[in-house]
């Protein structure tokens, strides 16, 4: 039991690092500013290390304790109320649809990571769901408005597909990626 909590926690200092790594790429292919595309470049690098996770640690709690940890980092940094709300809700259910195979289904796991790779949309959620809040949390933040302009990203229908569909591809390849990823490394580490 102790072993599983240590590597879960592990895992979750790893998936944070996958989060800046997909920012930074996120940045790079979009030099806007704006977090649009880092969902979708974090769930491209940490499939790898979602599924390790799933298959080092199948048991209920782990995803759910990832997502928390995602949950907190936007709740510290002041994202806004509510932009936490992703990484609880992403990671139950995720936990929850890799459970149901007992984080052995590959399929479930799949869907699971799909799920999962949600939970670091809360700021661009907020963003649509409540843009004058969330312009108020970025000039309390001391952010700029001419910052605030650039980044802010009108939620059509296009854009909110074009947005599902980058964090699904990026999940379903980094899933794919960790999948074989898992089936190297899971032994040794």
């Amino acid at each position: 039991m102790k072993k599983s909590i240590l590597t879960t926690l592990l895992f979750a200092v790893l998936y944070f690092l996958c989060m800046g790594i997909g920012v930074l790429l996120g940045n790079l292919f979009d030099q806007t500013g704006n977090m649009f595309y880092a969902p979708a470049f974090t769930a491209l690098v940490g499939g790898s290390v979602y599924m390790i996770l799933v298959a080092k640690v199948p048991r209920f709690g782990a995803i759910t304790t990832i997502g928390l940890v995602i949950a907190l980092f936007f709740l510290g940094t002041k994202h806004g109320a509510g932009a936490f709300l992703p990484g609880i809700i992403c990671g139950l259910l995720a936990d929850g649809v890799a459970n149901l195979g007992k984080y052995k289904d590959q399929t479930k796991n799949f869907l699971s990571f799909i799920l999962f790779a949600f939970s670091t949309s809360g700021p661009i959620l907020l963003m649509w769901i409540a843009p004058k809040a969330y312009m108020a949390t970025l000039l309390a933040r001391g952010k700029s408005q001419e910052y605030i302009d650039r980044i802010m990203v009108a939620p059509n229908p296009g854009t909110i597909l074009l947005f599902i569909a980058s964090v699904v591809i990026g999940a379903l390849v980094g899933a794919l990626l960790g999948q074989a990823l898992s089936k190297k490394f899971a032994q040794k580490i």
